[in-house]
């Protein structure tokens, strides 16, 4: 015979006494899978293939570089993190800009921020990783 330990039977216990008295709608719910066409997944950005590659403006001009991505607590927002100007820590700082603001140019091969300006990414306040 296999003994168990006492706490063992009172968490069984407990669990028995959950199933039959505490009503269905009480339970969590049950996190739903999507089930999504991998061939239309297998058609957007790998995030690795992004990272490092120079950003330009409306008007060509090279204004930073993809440094990293952030994805925001909940899972809503991705955020691209710049590199702007010379040399981070020389004339340069990182900024964090909404990943939908930039445009992913297939013919060019570009990765465009509209309106954007390098002067006016370094007005911007910087960027720091929580560590």
């Amino acid at each position: 015979m296999i003994r168990r330990p006492s706490h063992c039977s009172s968490a069984l216990a407990f669990a028995v006494v959950l199933f039959l008295f505490v009503p269905p709608g009480t339970w969590a719910e049950e996190v739903g899978l999507v089930k999504l066409d991998v061939k239309d997944v297998a058609k957007g950005y790998r995030a690795e293939a992004l990272k490092l590659r120079s950003v330009v403006n409306d008007k060509g001009e090279t204004i930073g570089r993809i440094d990293d991505f952030i994805f925001d607590r909940d899972g809503s927002q991705v955020f691209a993190v710049l590199a702007v100007g010379d040399f981070i820590g020389l004339d340069g700082h990182l900024i964090a800009v909404p990943f939908r603001s930039l445009k992913l140019d297939d013919s060019s091969g570009s990765i465009v921020l509209p309106g954007a300006s390098r002067s006016a990414l370094l007005k911007l306040p910087v960027f720091l990783y929580n560590r």
